[in-house]
């Protein structure tokens, strides 16, 4: 049995005033609190760029995300009206949906490895809730999903495009810091906070409505910019949950890249669609675009994170890249998915290959329609049309 391999490359380093006026001020003081967190993207692009270099070593972000102190940092502060008991509901509500309508896997030894792996990070995290872990086929697309109240879901794909456990580890990593930082339950009071100004500006005369005009605008565009920030500090929070646990943090950085190169992908997709040009010919169509986005772009989240590993993480002789154990997990996924093909025996004259079956294609092809009626549906499709009215 071959030990965990190592990478030993060292890193790179408000007293009169209305209801109205304070459910404002709510709305507007945390996106001013967290303004110095991202720059603006009116500024000039040297611009943009000290901001985020004096960013990364501001003494309070030092403070803040200090490694030495994961667990009692404080992570998850902030304006938020769900309680810890409210969130918890609301994922499992969440989670029991998603159950309904994704396939789990079941085989003990992928689970086993996978919840292994999630809790050791929860334990190196800032999490306060306890973590329900489960492996999913949902598709192609390599991704994990964290649900508010403590629920991971990682998708069988995401095991088979990982190149090593510390790749695999590092991206759920970063699911678990969305969660330790209550970012879906604070986003959600962001939104919830905008619908009652929204709501309360139809009742409070002229006033209102140029706060409504205003926060028509603004109260979205500071919820995006919210998730925007949220998705850095996972980033952030994600290399520092991986480094505590021994893997190397720039792991998570070829997983970005993978990400990016599917995106360069679907944007070269789209481009052949007739007019899809014609958007990027609208004046300031980059920065409005931007403004509006929920997520911050790929590659400027890589070359965030390059200047945070050096920053936040202090150097380190050796990082976990791979296991025996996930090259064994792997495989057996991949064997799981792949056809089992049988010979014939006791028949000379034919030799070929036979695919195996499963019982329900069996029983379809023993059965077929009678060539003189309709199609009839089998299998999911049957049992689905037979619950139309």
């Amino acid at each position: 049995m071959r030990f965990p391999v190592l990478s030993s490359a060292p890193l790179p380093r408000a007293c009169g005033c209305s209801l109205l006026c304070i459910v404002s001020a709510l709305l507007a003081a945390p996106a001013a609190a967290k303004s110095k967190d991202v720059p603006h993207t009116d500024r000039p692009a040297e611009s943009q760029k000290q901001d985020k270099d004096k960013d990364v070593v501001s003494p309070k972000n030092a403070e803040k995300y200090d490694i030495e102190r994961i667990g009692s940092r404080g992570i998850g502060r902030g304006f938020n009206i769900y309680s810890l008991k409210r969130e918890h509901q609301l994922g499992l509500n969440m989670a029991a949906a998603f159950d309904r309508t994704t396939k789990l896997i079941t085989d003990p030894m992928v689970n086993e490895y996978v919840n292994r792996i999630a809790q050791r990070i929860v334990r190196n995290s800032d999490a306060v809730v306890p973590f329900t872990v489960k492996v999913i086929d949902a598709g192609d697309m390599p991704r994990a999903y964290g649900l508010p109240g403590g629920f991971l879901y990682v998708d069988s794909a995401l095991i088979l495009a990982s190149d090593g456990e510390a790749e695999l580890a590092t991206v759920m990593a970063h699911e678990i810091a969305h969660v330790a930082a209550r970012h879906a339950t604070r986003a959600l009071t962001r939104r919830d906070m905008t619908s009652i100004l929204g709501s309360m500006a139809l009742i409070a005369g002229p006033a209102g409505m140029a706060v409504e005009n205003a926060g028509g605008v603004a109260g979205p565009l500071s919820v995006k910019k919210f998730d925007r920030d949220a998705e850095y500090e996972a980033d952030l929070l994600a290399i520092e949950y991986a480094y505590a646990c021994g893997y190397d943090p720039q792991a998570f950085l070829g997983a970005l890249e993978k990400l990016h190169a599917i995106e360069l992908r679907r944007s070269q997709d789209f481009a052949k669609v007739p007019g899809y040009h014609l958007a990027s010919k609208v004046p300031f169509h980059g920065k409005i675009a931007r403004s509006f986005a929920s997520y911050p772009l790929t590659e400027e989240r890589i070359e965030r994170l390059q200047s945070e590993i050096s920053t936040y993480l202090p150097t380190r002789k050796d990082y976990i890249l791979d296991t025996d154990e996930f090259d064994e997990v792997k495989a057996h996924l991949l064997a799981a998915q792949t056809p089992i093909l049988h010979h014939r025996s006791g028949d000379e004259d034919n030799k070929g290959p036979v695919l195996r079956r499963t019982a329900d294609s069996d029983s379809d092809i023993a059965n077929p329609p009678a060539s003189n009626s309709h199609f009839q549906p089998t299998g999911v499709a049957s049992a689905f049309l037979r619950q139309l009215p």
